[in-house]
This record gives C-alpha cells, structure tokens and sequence, in this order.
C-alpha cells in the first residue's frame, strides 16, 4: 500500500512540473505572438506612395527672327508652343501659302493668318481648342469676299449639345452634333462681289444648317439680320461692315500687315 501511495505522489508530482512547463510555453508563445502583432506595421499606418510627379516640359528646338523673337517652338514632348511661322508648299492646283499663329500644346490657339507667298492676306481666323471658333474672314487677292462664324465643338466629348433658335417662332431647341466635326458654321456669311465692297449674299447657318438666305437685301432684311445678331451666341453685337450700307464705290480695306520680306524665316526642320 504504502510502495502504491508512492507511485501515485510520484505521479502527481511529475504530472505538476508536466503543467508548469506547459503554463510556461503556452505564456512565452503568448507573449511572442503579441510582440510580434505590436511590431507588425498597421495598413493605416502604412505610408500612401506619392503620386507620380508629371513630366517637366521645355523647349527643345526653336527659331529666331531678325527682330529677336522666337517662333516655332517645339517642346521635349514634340508639341508646338507660341508662336509658329509654317509654309505649304505648292501642291495640285494649289499655290503655295503661310500660316502665322499660336500654338497651345499642339492645338491651333487664338487668331490665325493665312498669307500667299508675296504677303497678301487669304485668312483671317480664330481657333479653340484646334477648331474654328467666332469670326472668320477670306481675300481673294487682299480684297475681303467673305465673313462668317464658326462654333467650335467640345472636343472633348464624343457629341456636344447647341441651342438653336427659331427664327419664325424665336423658340429654342437643342441640336445633338458629333464632336468629331470640329467646327459648325454658326451666324451669318457674308459674301461680297469679287474686289467690290457690294454684297451679293447673305446665309445665316445654325449648327451648319441654312434657315435664311438672300441675294439681295432690303431695309427689311437688314432689320431682320441686325435683330438676329444680337440674339446668336457667341458673335458680339457689332454689325458687320457693309451689310446694312451699300457703297458701291468704296472697296474694302487691303490687309497686308504681314512683311514682304520673310525668305529669313524658315520652317522648323525638327517639325513632322
């Protein structure tokens, strides 16, 4: 009995230090799971990476002019800057031109020169964006013939959206257009006899649509025309030369404000 009391102390015994040793582990196992959870970076605390800083622009070609400015900029990223001095040559029936102007990161910018190679005016137009936007006059030989307006789209978009007036009911509509258009014809055309300042005939277009036209114009018609360009987007309240006043002998004014004397400016050779 006393050899089986024995054997049951002894077992107790190790059956204790069997416990403490796994109390001890399970503690020390315990302890490192949670320094290593403290040590183990938080997704909050993690640090957001820096948004990616755009790409540096400078020029890296240009031309001088004997007057010192610059023109015909291009950048490292081949875009045209500024002002641009670019001739046509020659092509078909077509002779060959200049075209003075600004650049906006490649985008034709502002008012716009088109001269023949003597520097006679054919051009003067406005741009947004790339696209023809406002007024817009063409020479034939430095003698004024026309003078329209466009509307630039929104390029930026597959359609853009115009409001267009009635002109019986003076309602107003909406008008769906592809943006891939560009440019609608937008107001009033006025196209002059060839080298006379007499009209021979007056278009109003909306968003590229003709809703009035006349060969010949009353007091009636110009009261209709002058009402109707104070109420179209986008073109001022001026009226346009000559459209309400004949004068038979008085020509149009002769734009060469260009000089004659431009062999020393050459197209940018970097240009594609």
């Amino acid at each position: 009995m006393k050899v089986l009391f024995n054997k049951c102390a002894d077992f107790i015994h190790s059956s204790r230090i069997l416990f403490l040793l796994f109390l001890c582990a399970s503690t020390f196992f315990a302890i490192g799971q949670v320094k290593k959870k403290q040590n183990k970076p938080s997704i909050k605390q993690q640090p957001k990476p820096s948004p990616a800083l755009p790409e540096p622009t400078f020029i890296v070609s240009y031309e001088v002019l004997e007057n010192g400015d610059t023109i015909n900029k291009l950048d490292n990223k081949n875009n045209k800057q500024g002002k641009w001095l670019i001739t046509h040559e020659a092509h078909y029936d077509e002779s060959a031109y200049m075209e003075w102007g600004s650049f906006d990161n490649n985008k034709k910018q502002g008012k716009w020169l088109t001269y023949a190679m003597n520097g006679t005016i054919q051009a003067m137009e406005n741009y947004k964006q790339d696209n023809k936007d406002g007024e817009v006059r063409y020479f034939d030989e430095g003698d004024l013939f026309c003078v329209g307006h466009y509307l630039a789209l929104r390029s930026l978009y597959d359609y853009d959206t115009i409001m267009v007036e009635d002109a019986v009911t003076n309602l107003e509509k909406p008008v769906v257009i592809k943006a891939n258009r560009g440019s609608v014809r937008h107001g009033f055309w006025t196209y002059y006899e060839p080298h006379s300042s007499e009209i021979a005939k007056v278009v109003e277009y909306q968003a590229d649509d003709i809703i009035y036209e006349r060969e010949f114009l009353s007091k009636s018609d110009s009261t209709y025309i002058e009402a109707r360009l104070k109420v179209l987007p986008h073109i001022s309240n001026k009226n346009t030369n000559g459209v309400w006043q004949l004068h038979k002998n008085k020509k149009p004014i002769r734009y060469t404000d260009f000089p004659d004397n431009i062999e020393y400016v050459k197209p940018n050779v970097r240009r594609k």
